[in-house]
């Protein structure tokens, strides 16, 4: 039985399938350039074998891939009207899209919900990045599939996080709401597996996971989501009250990156850098919003009516929207050059005492990302929480329902 599952993944493994997935949607590879495309020689399981030396060297100057590495174009798109739609939906599970939603969140729809989201999405994540690392399958093999993105050229494909989130994200909307907001939860779920099923056929489409990836994240984060959303009201209480979350939080934070199985040669170690700094920085200022006083209790509990904007309230909401941002921005370039300054000093300090003696180069440049990337964003997570809403409330502009989100 065992056998006959393990010969199914394999099937579902194939490049091929993906391959006749992109022709169906109306993509084709230039004859002219498959022979440029197959010096790469494939390994046993049918797959090309990742070159990270080769790899990382069209890498731009911070370390990622850019969609510049993308040329020559070797495919032509005879339906765009399914390419921009997967290229929509694949925006759906990247970072861009959860920077700008996440922040949205808080700041406009409701906070408790948001901390419980972030939990889900970051566990959940963690979870499937180190997974990849640990199974170490690469992408589809180009021939026959077209790689449509290099941005992700440096991780492993298995599981899909990209499916993951397009489980883990709005079915947890869905789930955490629906007892707690009045509205046709049918809808949510209608919009949710729209979600899912865009977001996963997109990476299929954009030649950038095989199926087996694709239902490998999806069976995943079906498995994570029942164990995950029981605990997050337990857990967001922790977090939110007692006086040692913050110890906590940074500890585990770090222990998780110090235990997470990436190679050097893995973006993916970078991307989990980014969601673990996020989460901590987003809980990190729920913990001193609460302990300030600045969020307690609801005056009546849940279900509530959902009270649709007003003219004078998209105002604000945009107005929010645009300050908060401004403010994100400045954080960023703030933390960046201060946790670069202080990793680069820490360097430094373990160089002087030869506990650095023997590293590679490298490892040291990765040590120092790694500490950057974290402390950057953990610094953008306490702003989204904290300093936003401060500066909302002293230009009385906060969201009435702010303070009451717990």
């Amino acid at each position: 039985m065992l056998n006959f599952i393990w010969q199914w993944i394999l099937y579902l493994n194939e490049p091929i399938h993906v391959a006749n997935i992109q022709r169906y949607f109306g993509l084709e590879r230039k004859d002219s350039l498959i022979k440029d495309s197959t010096q790469q020689p494939p390994s046993s399981n049918g797959h090309s074998t990742p070159n990270p030396e080769k790899e990382l060297a069209t890498s731009s100057s911070d370390g990622e891939s850019s969609d510049s590495d993308l040329t020559p174009q070797n495919y032509v798109i005879h339906n765009y009207y399914w390419y921009w739609l997967f290229k929509f939906g694949t925006t759906l599970g990247e970072e861009i899209f959860y920077a700008s939603v996440f922040p949205f969140w808080f700041w406009n729809i409701d906070g408790a919900v948001g901390r419980r989201i972030i939990n889900v999405w970051s566990l959940s994540m963690f979870i499937g990045q180190s997974l990849k690392d640990i199974i170490c399958w690469p992408r589809p093999q180009c021939p026959p599939v077209i790689r449509m993105e290099n941005k992700w050229a440096l991780e492993y494909g298995m599981p899909s996080t990209h499916a993951m989130v397009s489980v883990t994200v709005p079915f947890s909307v869905i789930l955490l709401t629906a007892n707690r907001y009045e509205y046709p939860v049918y809808i949510g779920v209608a919009i949710a597996f729209t979600w899912c099923i865009l977001v996963s056929t997109s990476r299929l489409y954009l030649g950038m996971h095989s199926v087996a990836d694709i239902l490998g994240g999806l069976a995943l984060a079906s498995l994570l989501l029942p164990v995950l959303l029981p605990l997050v009201d337990t857990l967001d209480a922790f977090l939110l009250t007692h006086p040692a979350a913050p110890g906590l939080l940074v500890t585990t934070t770090i222990t998780l990156m110090l235990v997470y199985p990436g190679s050097k040669f893995s973006s993916a170690k970078e991307d989990t850098a980014v969601i673990l700094g996020s989460s901590m920085g987003l809980q990190l200022g729920g913990w001193i919003s609460f302990q300030m006083g600045w969020i307690r209790g609801p005056p009546i509990k849940p279900p509530y009516s959902i009270i649709w904007p007003s003219y004078e309230m998209l105002g604000l909401s945009l107005l929010r929207t645009i300050i908060g941002l401004i403010t994100v921005v400045a954080t960023r370039a703030i933390a960046k050059s201060v946790s670069y300054a202080a990793m680069r000093g820490v360097v430094s300090t373990l160089r002087n005492k030869e506990k650095l003696a023997k590293e590679d180069a490298r490892d040291v440049e990765l040590f120092v990302k790694l500490g950057v990337k974290l402390m950057t964003y953990a610094a953008i997570g306490i702003d989204v929480v904290c300093l936003a809403p401060a500066a909302f409330r002293f230009l009385n502009i906060e969201r009435p329902t702010f303070h009451t989100e717990i």
